[in-house]
């Protein structure tokens, strides 16, 4: 007789919270479970835009806030927490309903693992999309003249980690690499603990300075850590037996259900033609997007970074280091894809910024964000300048701007001229070099 194999009983609170982490899994991961499927991430896209007409509802009807702002660069707006507290409810009342009617099943083998193999993808699918953005410096970017020219106190805390991260590229490219690791981690068996304890101790690092320096990720950044905790969190016993009890435990199932040599030999090259798909796809669109953003542009002896040595305004000198707020302190001309921006920059911080055409010697300035249908390169001008060099590195602009006229004296100023940036490594420092 061949003995009958007894399905394993977890115990009540197991279950409810095994089903809870299913269902909010499911929802609040959909559209980057779908995402993981190559070639679906824009189904994945279009599911969350489809779902934001009932977040909103929910929002004016449940918690009585009106939604002005959908999710764009930021992921702690009202929306954000208001789609969070949707999720939390619904997998709540999700849980209550699929316990009274299940409640007999003593365990969940098949879906326990499914869960998991979904949670590991999504998490190492998420790593490599922001590993590889810093690893190409996409996410932290060198910082610009001016940023450098930004007064330091007028930074924002996280205009200051952006900062912090761009000016060391190799400390930058260090972190990505760390993110990229722990999702390759994640995505085998044997390595998918060591994968989750690495990419948690990133997401600690990542979610904290979120925390600190008001980066507005921070709901999504404790989501992956919950995530790479979670999917460490059947071994946490056996490690702490090991590690702080100092005793032998058993090994860990690395099969689970999957106990048919051709099941797993399936899974095993669906999982490498993936992993070998993914990296690949997601380096090569970060490639793509870096040498998008190297572009040469026409040459120009323009464009960069100027800063105004001399300003005056309707004939009067406004001084260089004066309070005055109108002054302006640097000048700069942004080459952008099928767009030249001009940026003034005034004491305080203040930033006024025309789309710009050239003609010649002369600068027409036009409103960037005119009144609401208004096309910006149909906008009235707000002024014009002329522009006269004094060589290579100086130049002179005189002309009138909203209705004042401006004569300014600039100098060039490049990445280069600041320590920041020009310092590079050393290794022997007789006295530190702290400015």
């Amino acid at each position: 007789m061949h003995a009958v194999n007894t399905p394993e009983r977890w115990n009540p609170g197991t279950r409810i919270a095994f089903r809870f982490l299913a269902v909010y899994f499911i929802i609040a991961f959909l559209s980057s479970i779908i995402g993981i499927v190559p070639f679906l991430g824009a189904f994945g896209s279009w599911v969350d835009t489809a779902m934001q007409p009932l977040h909103v509802w929910i929002g004016r009807t449940v918690f009585g806030v009106e939604i002005t702002a959908l999710p764009t660069g930021s992921g702690a707006t009202t929306y954000n927490w208001v789609q969070f507290a949707a999720h939390l409810a619904c997998a709540s009342v999700a849980t209550l309903a699929w316990s009274l009617l299940d409640r007999k099943r003593p365990s969940y083998p098949w879906l326990r693992d499914g869960l998991w193999i979904a949670m590991r993808f999504v998490l190492a699918a998420t790593m490599f999309s922001y590993g590889f953005g810093k690893v190409y410096g996409l996410q932290f970017p060198e910082p610009d003249v001016t940023r450098l020219l930004q007064e330091y106190g007028q930074s924002s805390p996280m205009g200051l980690l952006w900062t912090f991260m761009g000016a060391s590229q190799p400390y930058s490219m260090f972190g990505g690499w760390m993110e990229v690791i722990g999702g390759i981690l994640l995505c085998f068996r044997r390595t998918q603990l060591l994968g989750a304890l690495w990419t948690a101790a990133v997401m600690t690092n990542v979610f904290v300075l979120n925390l600190c320096y008001d980066v507005p990720v921070k709901l999504y950044s404790f989501h992956l850590l919950a995530l790479a905790i979670t999917i460490a969190a059947p071994d946490l016993r056996r490690l702490a037996r090991l590690l702080v009890l100092n005793r032998p435990t058993e090994p860990a199932d690395l099969r689970g259900p999957w106990t048919r040599p051709a099941l797993r030999r399936t899974g095993l090259a669906v999982k490498l033609a993936w992993l070998a798909m993914t990296l690949g796809m997601t380096a090569w669109e970060n490639s793509e997007m870096r040498a998008a953003s190297r572009v040469a542009t026409e040459e120009s002896s323009l464009a960069g970074t100027w800063e105004v040595v001399d300003f005056r305004r309707d004939g009067v000198a406004l001084e260089r280091l004066g309070p005055d707020t109108r002054r302006w302190k640097y000048f700069a001309i942004v080459e952008q894809p099928g767009m030249t921006i001009a940026v003034a920059m005034q004491i305080q911080g203040a930033k006024v910024a025309w789309r710009t055409e050239r003609t010649g010697t002369t600068l027409v300035l036009r409103d960037l964000r005119p009144a609401a249908g208004t096309d910006p390169s149909t906008a009235p001008p707000a002024g014009m300048l002329e522009v006269a060099h004094e060589g290579d590195a100086r130049l002179r602009l005189s002309g009138t701007v909203n209705g004042v006229r401006i004569e300014a004296t600039c100098e060039r100023r490049d990445t280069e001229d600041f320590p920041l940036m020009s310092r590079g490594f050393h290794w022997i420092n007789e006295v530190p070099y702290s400015r």
